[in-house]
């Protein structure tokens, strides 16, 4: 229950991160829940999982003004899922807006390995809908649909109605 807006330092990128100018961030309907609800796992913290921005500095001048979506999801590397590259089953992991500050903010530094360069006929706008979007991907994609098969969405919101048009594109 505790939403404010607050003055920041703009934070310092470590030798893997890059500095990210947010341009847009989406609001999840458990970002709603961790503000007014169950709370993040530490306080304060800046939600937002779902956003994209660019990039406005990179200590080793590859990705310096590229656009870039995130990806929130920061695995530990050491576990067995992660060294399976199975980093969604990660037993430590980080993540973006819920354990860590994330995209309701101006300027975020982001670990490269969680960067997707897009592609610049992309707007940023499209960039944040790049989580929601796959999730619901990864979700039609275990149903094995076939045409003409009927499935059954329950919940119309984004990410039922993006599964739905991922199911009927497949």
């Amino acid at each position: 229950g505790d939403l404010r807006v607050e003055e920041r330092e703009i934070p310092t990128p470590k030798e893997d991160e890059v500095l990210v100018e947010i341009k847009a961030c989406g609001i999840c309907g458990s970002d709603l829940g961790r503000v007014f609800t169950s709370g993040t796992y530490h306080f304060p913290t800046i939600i937002g999982h779902e956003f994209s921005g660019k990039v406005v500095y990179d200590p080793q001048n590859e990705l310096l003004g590229k656009k870039v979506a995130v990806f929130p999801l920061i695995p530990c590397f050491e576990c067995e899922s992660c060294k399976e590259e199975s980093y969604a089953t990660c037993k430590n992991y980080d993540y973006y807006g819920s354990r860590r500050d994330g995209g309701m903010t101006e300027y975020i530094a982001i670990k490269r390995w969680n960067l997707l360069v897009m592609p610049e006929n992309l707007s940023y706008d499209e960039g944040a809908m790049c989580e929601p979007v796959s999730v619901a991907r990864h979700a039609v994609l275990k149903l094995d649909i076939q045409e003409g098969d009927n499935i059954f969405i329950s919940g119309a919101g984004p990410i039922g109605l993006i599964a739905g048009q991922w199911a009927k594109m497949m």
